[in-house]
């Protein structure tokens, strides 16, 4: 998603100049009124003039965007959001190699049917990380398949044991890139690496 835009807030008796900013799971307030909205709790979406007018946790929320922005945030809000398996580029004609055990319920059902356990039919390796040594494991069967795009998924925010500093660091050092990043969860987050060789 990634829309930001300054805009008078309307919000639960309060009034006030707030920085919004659309993403793929939340409205996100910051400012004078501070809010984090998840997508899910957004039940109406519609333009009044200058104003977004959205239902919010049930109540009216108003941001007054202005002309044609409004227009723009309805559009974007009203656009059915992709799927895991989509921002993760994967399906049954792009298989997965996965590495590590699947315990997130998001990223198990994003995997349903498109995982292939031979590394030469996969499009794209998904590695499950929770501890540095999961990583070392990544990247050593990457090692084999040097051309896929690896993405690294790991516990959002710092954790002990392993943390995005660390995941960028060591993989950056493995002579890898980051070129996208993906929610997957309320707990996990998504990191996509190529090698620094292949555009892909």
């Amino acid at each position: 998603m990634g829309r930001e835009a300054e805009a008078t807030a309307h919000w639960r008796g309060a009034i006030g100049t707030v920085r919004v900013l659309l993403e793929s799971q939340e409205l996100i307030l910051r400012g004078e009124i501070k809010a984090r909205i998840p997508r899910s709790a957004i039940s109406s979406v519609t333009a009044d003039g200058d104003d977004l007018c959205l239902v919010a946790h049930g109540e009216p929320l108003a941001l007054n965007l202005g002309e044609p922005e409004v227009n723009r945030w309805v559009t974007a809000m009203l656009k059915p959001l992709p799927t895991l398996a989509e921002k993760l580029g994967i399906s049954q004609e792009k298989r997965a190699f996965v590495i590590g055990e699947v315990t997130d319920d998001t990223l198990r059902a994003a995997l349903v049917d498109v995982v292939t356990d031979t590394l030469d039919l996969a499009k794209v390796i998904v590695a499950i990380l929770t501890t540095e040594s999961d990583l070392e494991t990544a990247l050593q069967e990457a090692d084999s398949a040097s051309c896929l795009p690896i993405w690294c998924i790991y516990p959002k925010g710092k954790r002990d044991g392993l943390s995005e500093a660390i995941v960028r660091s060591r993989m950056r050092a493995s002579g890898f890139i980051d070129t996208k990043v993906s929610a997957v969860s309320v707990q996990n987050t998504a990191t996509r690496y190529i090698r620094r060789s292949h555009d892909l």
